[in-house]
C-alpha cells in the first residue's frame, strides 16, 4: 500500500470532509491521499505501545484497509484525524489483549497475578463501568478544560485544530489540556482497583499521541 506520490497536506476541516466523500465514493486516488497524510501519525501511535516496528506497520496496514472496506459508513461531520486516530488506539488495545498476553498482562497487572487475557462478558462489563467512572471525572472539569479533553483525546484533534475550533490560542489549549490530563490522572488513580484495567485506560487515553 505504500507509495511515493506526493500529496500537499492541509489542515482545512473543509479539505478534509471533501476528502472522506470522495473516499466514501469509491476514488482510489483520494484513499492514496488519506494513507499519505496520515500514515507518519498512525504508525507514531502504533509503534508507542506496540514496540515493534513490524506489528506497528501491521497495524497501520489492517486500520487502512478496514477504512477502505468500510467506506460507505463514514461521515463527511466528523475529523478523518480523529476517527483514525481513534481506531487505531481501540486496534492496538486488541491486538494486545487477543494476540500478546504477555504484553498485557505486563501492562494490566503489574503484580503478576493470574487472570485471564481472553474477552469476555466480565471484560465488557467492566469497560462500560470505565466510561462511567471517566464521565463522572471529566464532569468535574470546567467546561473549557472538559471541551478541549474530549477534542484532544477522544476526537484525535490536535492543539492547533482544538484552537481553531474553540477560538481560542494554542498555548492555552496546552495548558488547559495539561491541567485536565494531571485532574483526570488523579481521579482515575483513585478507582485503580478495579481489576486489570486501568493502567491501558491511561495509557491509551492519557498518552501524549
Amino acid at each position: 500500500m505504500r507509495n511515493t506520490k506526493r500529496f500537499v497536506i492541509q489542515s482545512d476541516s473543509n479539505w478534509e470532509a471533501d476528502l472522506t466523500l470522495r473516499v466514501r465514493a469509491g476514488d482510489e486516488r483520494a484513499f492514496e491521499e488519506v494513507f499519505f497524510c496520515y500514515y507518519k501519525h498512525l504508525n507514531a501511535i502504533a509503534l508507542k505501545f506496540l514496540k515493534d516496528p513490524e506489528l506497528a506497520e501491521d497495524a497501520v496496514q489492517d486500520i487502512f484497509l478496514k477504512l477502505w472496506d468500510n467506506r460507505l459508513a463514514l461521515n463527511e461531520t466528523y475529523s478523518l484525524k480523529g476517527f483514525l486516530s481513534i481506531s487505531m488506539r481501540n486496534h492496538v488495545l486488541n491486538v494486545i489483549r487477543n494476540n500478546h498476553a504477555e504484553i498485557w498482562e505486563s501492562l494490566s497487572n503489574p503484580l503478576g497475578v493470574d487472570y485471564t487475557t481472553e474477552a469476555t462478558a466480565a471484560d465488557d462489563y467492566q469497560w462500560r463501568e470505565y466510561g462511567e467512572i471517566v464521565e463522572r471525572g471529566l464532569k468535574q472539569l470546567s467546561p473549557q478544560k472538559q471541551h478541549i479533553f474530549r477534542l484532544k483525546v477522544f476526537q484525535g484533534l490536535d492543539n492547533a485544530e482544538v484552537a481553531n475550533q474553540l477560538s481560542i490560542s494554542i498555548n492555552t489549549v496546552k495548558f488547559q489540556f495539561s491541567q485536565a490530563t494531571k485532574f483526570m490522572k488523579s481521579y482515575l488513580g483513585k478507582h485503580a482497583d478495579i481489576e486489570g484495567m486501568l493502567p491501558v485506560l491511561l495509557m491509551l487515553l492519557l498518552g501524549e499521541l
